[in-house]
């Protein structure tokens, strides 16, 4: 997992080379990232720059739910939504996201 300060700056690029300068043996599996309007993003990273497979996808049971549904199902509070495909997910908070991806970690 790796947080950055702020959104809306393309990663997946300088995440690659970087993987690779370092010899990184566990790849990086989720980017977390605050949104425009202050909530929180858990972004999955794919396994190249021209793919739109994930190195791995947000829960399965999760993905299309929203809002409270979401939250129930989870048990993770403050969550926004999952995509139907599993790439993305959002929260309110830092804490939230964290533990999104945290969960997915600790299913695979």
């Amino acid at each position: 997992m790796i947080m950055l300060a702020q959104g809306g700056c393309p990663w997946k690029e300088h995440l690659f080379a970087l993987e690779k300068e370092l010899k990184v043996e566990v790849p990086i599996k989720f980017v977390l990232y605050p949104d425009q309007n202050g909530q929180w993003r858990v972004q999955c990273v794919p396994t190249g720059l021209n793919t739109f497979q994930n190195r791995l996808s947000l829960l399965e049971e999760w993905r299309g739910i929203r809002d409270d549904a979401l939250s129930q199902l989870s048990g993770i509070p403050g969550c926004i939504f999952v995509h139907s495909s599993g790439f993305i997910g959002g929260n309110k908070t830092k804490e939230g996201v964290i533990e999104m991806a945290k969960r997915t970690l600790l299913a695979s």
